[in-house]
């Protein structure tokens, strides 16, 4: 008895272990504060907001809040909507009013029915969307009936008129979400006349499911899916008139809009970071479920994920600022969240779980942004850059404290600190302004010595030039002196003979393949290009060519890529920029056999490699130049990058045609099959690596097996 006892507290402690761990990995994935760095990267974030208080349907005089549906917030008060009532408390959640009924211009009694969306204008006039009513009531600021508008006669609209959610701007406007509409927000005049659809969501639709419809019937494409465009979750009005709105739509590239009186999308967007989102993985890709959004006085705007049940905030130009909740039964936690709201610094989060409104206050650290926020938006960058310094000093991560730090530098004349924080928080822009001082002055500073070197270089050129003129026409023949020529001959002189007249000199890759390099000093100019290149070189020329990307991934300037060098795989850049070359040349060798192309290997590596050569140069030349422009200069020097690559196939395009002896029209087509053959190759090569990666598991397993036995 006693042993079995034991064995059952085993299984048990066993048990309760394994719940623990299962527990633990479902809540991690999102569990702790977080944010995105530049990169998109998730990294880890101070709690911003934490827990102050819960309020439950008892502290304010309710009996149950399973049916709370949304919860607003002005000017003092807290606006409650449930199935029949509508509770107004202050702030404490003291002193609650209730609106249960009223009496409407008929004489008639209605009571409040089951409202879905809730708006108080700065007057206090309290508008509620009664869905299933297919009405909006309005009510004064005395919680007294002001009018029913009822149904406007949409255009268009070919479903019940059933108003979801209500947003009204300072002069009475109302924008109203309309329950299946696909319109966008019907916006009604305030006297509730129906005036147009605002901000329209488009449809995208791709290749694939387009080629599919149009091989498909009549009948099949009735019984298919229409392409309509997905409709809004919520809506939120800011001090400037903007209209916010999120999509309850994973799929969506833009799931939160900020719409300018046109209806047209102006959500600023940024080089580097997502447009605002929620969470989302490594492609881009939307994780979240946008259900509901909220505007703060100061620019603040909040949104509602219901997949993960977390309140992500951003500053009013889209830029995560933090986010905190997330689904759980913990302290802080919620469960299935309906509705949001700001009052003031803190978020109120109604639950319809919990039956409660969770109410979440900044810690020191959300404090700190929400100052810098604030004093943002009155462009005071020297009182915001206070409060920057010291949100970096928590949280390194935060790229946006690092511009607002670089603003305020910017101005106060410290550039090359601002260029500092504008790369930190990959603000192109600010950062090439910034340069532009920087290097105004470095100008000025230095201005006597470029002039004195510019004096130097001419005198060294001029006595280069006279003696060349007047001295000694030839040089003693030492071992040395035959051996800078034939470097020179090598890498400076036969290259360029190669640019210049490449028809003849990929002739003579074919014709004088193995012959040695001519002797430089007979008299005979003809007779030195009777040449067919080096293989040693063009495969150095191939190697360096991989090392030069290299150079151009970790020292390209700012303004044209931003690489993240503190993670920089060496050996993969090297790799990646070689092996596309490599592949092409036995490929290409091996579609020239099939077809009768009379290029070996080897001059097709020369071919390779003299083709890479000027690219070698310009990316060289390219990369230090990257570093010295502005922004409005940087096309030029992408320019030269791509101007690197285009030599590239040109002189492989004569070159395969040479070594090849192809005619215009065969060597395209050999060229095309190549592609093809490079394709099948790095097919099998990744397949061979599969399979012995694989391979190498299996043995360290049974290695293990083995070690464990003994």
């Amino acid at each position: 008895m006693q042993k079995s006892k034991k064995i059952y507290c085993r299984y048990l402690l066993v048990l309760s272990l394994l719940v623990s761990l299962i527990t633990g990995i479902c809540t991690s994935a999102f569990a702790d504060s977080y944010t995105y760095d530049i990169r998109g990267n998730q990294v880890p974030a101070p709690d911003a907001y934490e827990l102050e208080r819960t309020v439950y349907a008892s502290e304010l005089g309710l009996e149950s809040m399973s049916t709370v549906s949304a919860v607003y917030y002005r000017n003092g008060k807290v606006y409650v909507t449930l199935k029949g009532t509508i509770v107004i408390a202050d702030e404490n959640f003291e002193n609650a009013v209730y609106i249960t009924e009223y009496t409407r211009d008929d004489g008639t009694k209605s009571a409040i029915n089951a409202p879905t969306g809730i708006w108080v204008t700065e007057d206090g006039h309290i508008y509620i969307c009664e869905m299933d009513q297919g009405e909006i009531i309005e009510f004064d600021e005395n919680y007294k009936f002001v009018r029913a508008i009822g149904d406007p006669n949409c255009i268009g609209l070919t479903v019940a008129y059933k108003p979801k959610r209500i947003a009204v701007d300072s002069v009475g406007r109302m924008y109203v979400l309309v329950n299946n509409c696909y319109e966008g927000f019907a916006e009604l005049d305030p006297e509730g006349n129906f005036n147009r659809y605002v901000g329209a969501t488009p449809v995208t639709v791709s290749l694939i499911d387009r080629f599919w419809r149009s091989i498909q019937t009549a009948a099949q494409q009735a019984r298919s899916s229409l392409w309509l465009p997905t409709t809004y979750s919520d809506l939120a009005i800011d001090a400037e008139g903007f209209l916010y709105a999120s999509i309850a739509d994973s799929t969506s590239k833009d799931p939160i809009r900020k719409l300018n009186a046109s209806g047209d999308d102006v959500m600023p967007e940024s080089e580097f970071t997502e447009r605002p989102m929620g969470d989302f993985d490594e492609s881009g890709k939307s994780l979240s479920n946008l259900t509901n959004i909220a505007v703060a006085d100061d620019g603040r705007f909040a949104v509602l994920d219901s997949v993960y049940s977390r309140i992500f905030v951003y500053s009013n130009d889209g830029n995560l600022m933090y986010e905190f909740g997330g689904s759980g039964n913990a302290e802080g936690r919620l469960n299935s969240p309906v509705g949001i709201c700001f009052m003031g610094e803190k978020v109120l989060a109604v639950d319809l779980a919990y039956q409660s409104i969770e109410v979440f206050a900044p810690t020191e650290y959300g404090h700190l942004i929400n100052q810098g926020l604030e004093a943002q938006s009155r462009y005071d960058y020297e009182e915001a850059s206070t409060y920057w310094q010291k949100v970096l000093d928590i949280n390194s991560n935060f790229y946006y404290a690092n511009l607002g730090l670089g603003k305020y530098q910017l101005r106060a004349g410290d550039y090359e600190d601002a260029m500092d924080n504008f790369y930190k928080g990959g603000d192109r822009s600010y950062y090439s302004s910034a340069f532009a001082k920087v290097s105004k002055e470095w100008m000025s500073s230095h201005f006597s010595q470029i002039i004195l070197v510019l004096v130097l270089v001419i005198v060294l050129l001029a006595v280069l030039g006279l003696y060349k003129k007047y001295g000694p026409k030839e040089h003693k023949n030492t071992k040395v002196r035959r051996f800078f020529d034939k470097l020179k001959f090598t890498c400076l002189t036969w290259p360029g003979y190669v640019m210049t007249n490449p028809f003849k000199a990929f002739d003579d890759v074919k014709y004088y393949d193995g012959r040695p390099i001519p002797d430089l000093h007979i008299k005979k100019e003809s007779k030195k290009h009777e040449y067919g290149g080096s293989l040693a070189f063009a495969i150095v020329v191939i190697i360096l060519f991989g090392w030069i990307s290299l150079i151009k991934f970790r020292y390209t300037g700012f303004l044209l890529a931003f690489e993240d060098i503190d993670n920089m795989n060496a050996p993969l850049v090297v790799g990646s920029a070689l092996l596309p070359y490599v592949i092409f040349i036995f490929a290409n060798w091996g579609v020239g056999v099939l077809l009768s192309g009379k290029g070996k290997v080897v001059h097709i590596t020369k071919v390779v490699g003299y083709a890479l050569y000027p690219a070698c140069w310009l990316n060289l030349v390219g990369t230090l130049l990257s570093n010295l422009v502005t922004q409005n200069e940087a096309a030029l020097v992408n320019a030269l990058f791509v101007l690197g690559m285009l030599l590239f196939f040109f002189y492989m395009f004569i070159g395969t045609i040479m070594v090849n002896q192809y005619s215009f029209t065969k060597n395209v087509a050999t060229l095309l099959l190549s592609v093809v053959a490079m394709l099948l190759i790095m097919f099998v090569i990744l397949l061979f690596a599969t399979l012995f990666s694989q391979f190498v598991n299996d043995v360290l397993e049974i290695v293990t097996e083995i070690n464990l036995l003994w």
